[in-house]
């Protein structure tokens, strides 16, 4: 899914959205602004005192000792200035740390909550050039554009009252250039805000084209296409440039533009003052004073106009932030009971029969589907419809059938992964709404189809659902899976690196490393979907009586084409594509 780009427009100090997200950050803008009104009062008394030294030394030829005490207040007032700066870089940079660091995982824990599911649809690349570059772009809004921004939006207003206090033509003058200041940066802001979200999403397709690149690269040689992957990447890269020159050229024409200004408007004062000194209308402090400060009145404008510049990147990284947290996480479970049926299922009872109550830790909890329908968008039928299904506790439950019959859908759901329309699932008599879906997910343990091995640790990556688990559990529920030769021909044992996605192992030995991660997890539902897929039939029968031990006290579920890897089945329940609906309950 990529997110529709906002719409260019005027910068705001904080952006409502985020603000909703990041407590403080209302109260670290109000901060900025009441720094920026005292900078304002500080650069007056500055430059009245500046030019009270200038007035009494030219004109009164006063000795130092006369104008010592403004000396003094001029001194005072540059370390005040360089502190309320101080201030406000400090807290701008906390609060772009602020900022940063809950976007980024509050997004990393919004993508979990939204599952794989979600994540299929999604660019790799492109969300992780979001999660890193993205939002260290959007640290440098926070940190640097924030501060000038509450400079421009407060001290030019401040000093202009005062301007107009003192003389009302250099007012006039400066007013009319100032007003010119806003026109421009709104102008040169919307072209770069459209620049720059061209320019990101380049950078994002060329960050998920090359990522999609290396993982395909051995099918790639291996068909001798990679020249084909070189040139693909290359044309993004040299998309990617032509956007980047084109933003610069626009940052480089604004910042002219307001050089400009600023230098027209304070040389048309200087005129204006120097006239009207000539003419007697004027005194020298008064003059030397509004001169002083009219070129801190075009300053901040020009400061908050060049960081302003630096940080659309950010912006544009941080509505693809806000369109993935505005994508709501799947409400499993609270959708009302419907009647439509177009799926068969046959509860078959296998043999040899097995007490599923005997023996059984009385927590063993108890699973429910009543009346589940799931659809897809992208199908002109419903995946499952009105699928119901009683788990005892303890037993172990077979869902067979063709593919496209709703097996792994069935899983999917109960993990989470996908919203039914229409259902309820509960264990032990509750619902994902009644616990929340990470205190529902606590119930499972899950081995999909296509299991993903991290560019961590063998240990690390059997521990992913057990942080806890020894050294001693580790090796055991590996001989389990008949991976002890592995571990002991690895360089480092547990500590061998497994590589991205396991690529230092080949398809079986992942599968069974990831059955070894389910069956460590303390979960009493045990979810395998396809369990054996990447493995051969004595790999399998070895298997079977090895893993039972770990089974002992949970409820397992297995989708599979066939009643495979376990030696019985308490229920079989075969789903097919058909006009009417059973309720299975072994």
């Amino acid at each position: 899914m990529n997110a529709t780009p906002p719409r260019p427009g005027p910068p705001r100090l904080v952006d409502p959205a985020l603000a909703t997200r990041v407590p403080g950050l209302r109260r670290v803008a109000a901060v900025a602004l009441v720094l920026a009104a005292l900078s304002a009062l500080v650069i007056v008394v500055q430059a009245v005192a500046l030019a009270h030294v200038v007035d009494r030394s030219l004109l009164h030829h006063a000795p130092l000792g006369d104008v010592a005490p403004a000396l003094v207040v001029v001194g005072l007032m540059l370390l005040v200035r360089a502190a309320l700066q101080a201030a406000g870089d400090l807290s701008a940079q906390a609060a772009a740390d602020r900022v940063v660091a809950t976007l980024r995982g509050t997004l990393l824990q919004h993508a979990l909550e939204l599952g794989p599911g979600w994540l299929a649809g999604e660019r790799p690349g492109e969300l992780s050039l979001t999660a890193t570059r993205g939002l260290r772009s959007l640290h440098t809004y926070y940190a640097r554009y924030l501060p000038q921004a509450a400079g421009a939006a407060v001290i030019p207003i401040l000093l202009l009252a005062w301007v107009a206090a003192q003389d009302w033509l250099s007012l006039v003058v400066v007013l009319a250039l100032v007003i010119a200041v806003p026109l421009t940066m709104i102008y040169f802001g919307r072209e770069a805000t459209r620049r720059s979200e061209r320019q990101w999403r380049r950078l994002t397709s060329l960050a998920a084209r090359f990522l999609q690149l290396v993982e395909g690269l051995p099918t790639l040689r291996a068909f001798g296409r990679e020249a084909q992957g070189r040139r693909e990447v290359e044309a993004a890269t040299d998309g990617v440039r032509s956007a980047t020159v084109r933003t610069l050229r626009v940052a480089f024409l604004s910042a002219l533009a307001m050089d400009m200004l600023a230098g027209f408007g304070v040389g048309l004062v200087a005129m204006v003052l120097g006239l009207r000194l000539l003419w007697g209308q004027l005194g020298l402090q008064t003059a030397m004073a509004v001169l002083l400060v009219a070129p801190e009145i075009f300053i901040p404008l020009r400061r908050a106009g060049a960081e302003f510049h630096a940080s659309t990147e950010g912006q544009a990284a941080a509505a693809r932030v806000l369109a993935v947290l505005d994508t709501p996480a799947p409400g499993t479970g609270t959708a009302p009971v419907a009647d439509a049926a177009t799926t068969t299922m046959t509860a078959l009872p296998s043999s040899p029969s097995r007490d599923a109550s005997r023996d059984m830790p009385q927590d063993t909890p108890r699973l429910t589907i009543d009346m589940l329908r799931v659809e897809y968008p992208h199908r002109d039928r419903p995946a499952l419809a009105s699928f119901s299904l009683e788990v005892p506790p303890g037993s172990r439950t077979a869902l067979t059938g063709p593919s496209g019959s709703g097996k792994s859908t069935v899983l999917a759901a109960l993990l989470g992964f996908v919203e039914p329309v229409a259902g309820t699932m509960r264990v032990d008599g509750r619902s994902p709404a009644d616990d929340g879906i990470a205190a529902w997910r606590s119930h499972f343990s899950w081995v999909p189809q296509r299991p993903h091995l991290f560019h961590e640790t063998l240990a690390q990556n059997l521990r992913l659902g057990a942080p806890k688990a020894s050294d001693a559990a580790l090796f055991e529920v590996l001989r389990a899976v008949g991976l002890s030769g592995l571990v002991a021909n690895l360089p480092a044992g547990l500590e061998t690196v497994v590589g991205h996605d396991g690529l230092t192992l080949s398809a079986g030995e992942r599968q069974r490393i990831a059955l070894a991660r389910a069956f460590l997890r303390p979960a009493p539902l045990l979810l395998l979907d396809e369990p054996t897929a990447s493995l051969d039939p004595p790999t399998v029968e070895r298997l079977a009586p090895a893993i039972e031990p770990w089974l002992d006290g949970r409820t397992v579920v297995v989708a599979a084409h066939g009643p495979v890897l376990l030696p019985h089945f308490d229920a079989v329940v075969t789903l097919t594509n058909a006009p009417r609906s059973l309720v299975a309950s072994p």
